[in-house]
């Protein structure tokens, strides 16, 4: 009986806290040893998503940027913190010369042998190649102040910036009222504009006979107030627009923005993008360069 009695007594208090204390210093350890590895795993997550979140934006700016009208970059607000410019749908080679049409082959404009005609207000013209665009081309328009106001798509021919050849100022802008495609062989692309309203024909030629269609203007905005990169368009063209521009669409780009810089050297026809993005102490900063084509 004795015997049995002693078999049968559980830990005393003594070895109860010997087993606490050992369990104790063994938690300390594997959590000193796991702790850091997880802390670790959650600080790159959090940096993975803070670098994804500033290539985002930057790839977006990127990608729009270069398709920039030559010479329509600008920094309306001269911060170095919004930067707009007029985006291009498509273009090529305008004809500057008859082809003969009218002597007894098709003519894709009417009454018309298909060259551009620098003294007239409205005309039609044939391009050299394909407009790779043309079903998204929007026209129908009355004269240039239905594309300025968003109604429509521009025509842009030889902008260098400078006053007299400035599209911001609808100096070489012109309203396209119609696109006509005949696939060929050969394809040609036909293009019908009017600039009734300012009632003068387009200002200077271009020496490469380059033209543009434009679609829209496009602002990029970054607020550290709010810590937002915003991005705006499908608003009116304007020599002096509001930061941000009224009216239009607005869509957010980057958030957690602590800083930000938009440059932009016309001499190197280079943009220079920086973007930092910060979250729970930690920053993130990205630097893109790019490169704009400004031969008009």
């Amino acid at each position: 009986m004795r015997s049995a009695r002693l078999r049968s007594r559980g830990f005393s208090l003594i070895e109860m806290i010997s087993v606490i204390v050992i369990v104790g210093v063994l938690a300390a350890v594997v959590s000193l040893n796991v702790t850091s590895p997880i802390q670790g795993l959650i600080d790159l997550q959090r940096r993975a998503e803070l670098v994804d979140i500033a290539e985002t934006a930057l790839s977006r700016m990127t990608r729009e940027l270069r398709l920039a009208l030559p010479n329509s970059v600008r920094d309306p607000a001269m911060t170095g913190r919004s930067i707009e410019f007029l985006r291009t749908l498509d273009g090529g080679r305008y004809r500057a010369q008859a082809d003969g049409s009218l002597g007894g082959a098709p003519a894709y404009c009417p009454g018309d042998a298909d060259p551009l005609d620098f003294t007239a207000a409205a005309d039609c013209f044939e391009a050299l190649s394909m407009v790779g665009n043309a079903g998204l081309i929007e026209g129908g328009a009355a004269d240039e102040q239905d594309c300025i106001d968003g109604d429509s798509d521009c025509l842009v021919i030889f902008n260098t910036g400078q006053p007299g050849a400035n599209a911001y100022d609808g100096d070489n802008i012109a309203g396209i009222t119609g696109v006509s495609v005949d696939p060929g062989p050969p394809p040609v692309a036909a293009i019908t504009f009017t600039r009734a309203n300012a009632g003068t024909p387009f200002p200077l030629e271009s020496p490469q006979q380059r033209f543009h269609v434009v679609d829209m203007p496009v602002m990029f905005v970054c607020d550290t107030g709010t810590g937002e990169i915003r991005r705006y368009a499908q608003y009116a063209i304007d020599p002096a627009p509001a930061v941000p521009p009224p009216g239009g669409a607005e869509h957010l780009v980057a958030d957690r923005v602590s800083d930000c810089r938009f440059d932009y050297a016309p001499d190197a026809s280079l943009v220079t993008l920086s973007i930092s993005i910060t979250d729970d102490g930690e920053t993130v900063s990205l630097l893109q360069q790019v490169h704009v084509p400004n031969i008009p």
